[in-house]
């Protein structure tokens, strides 16, 4: 095929609606082209001279690639000293990682035992409640003065059973006698 047959394939695989922006169209289906190599044009015999200037440009130029190849070759390659300090990084990076872990662990344990502590002192509270409760329960106030005035024998205090008394310390008394007046 032809280079002007070639374009106009190509040309009708694309359209354009309204703007600049290539659509590949539906039903345009890009036929096989197969590649074909121009054809050699005739050309002019070298002489001696110009056969010989490109075999030494061949020669040179391959002396450079060479040359560009093993520069490249020790620019890539590792020295001892980067290959050291690439080996302390990584042990740095390699035992902060582990302390880290460690530090995790210990906090996650941590955390676990006051958890554990927190349970038990709900259950302790709870007990302590429950106990509080039985207590409480246990004698009405009814049952309190039943057996004050029945078992003890407490009896209420008449008008002039009643002693007030002054104190120099408000804070407590200390009684070494009986109380004047109280007989």
């Amino acid at each position: 095929m032809q280079e002007k047959e070639r374009r106009k394939v190509r040309r009708d695989m694309y359209y354009v609606s309204g703007n600049a922006v290539r659509k590949t169209a539906y039903n345009a289906v890009p036929e096989e082209v197969p590649y074909e190599k121009p054809a050699k044009k005739p050309g002019r015999k070298l002489s001696e001279k110009e056969r010989e200037k490109r075999r030494k440009n061949a020669a040179a130029n391959k002396k450079k690639r060479e040359k560009l190849a093993k520069k490249a070759e020790k620019s890539l390659a590792f020295d001892a000293g980067y290959t050291i300090l690439l080996i302390i990084a990584s042990a740095a990076i390699f035992a902060s990682c582990a302390y880290m872990i460690t530090l995790e662990a210990k906090i996650k344990g941590q955390q676990a035992h006051i958890s554990e502590q927190e349970a038990e002192l709900e259950r302790l509270n709870d007990r302590n409640s429950a106990y509080n409760d039985s207590i409480e329960s246990k004698y009405t106030l009814d049952q309190i003065y039943d057996i004050a005035i029945n078992e003890l024998g407490m009896v209420y205090s008449s008008k002039g059973q009643i002693i007030y008394y002054e104190s120099s310390n408000e804070d407590y008394v200390t009684q070494y006698d009986d109380v004047p007046g109280s007989k």
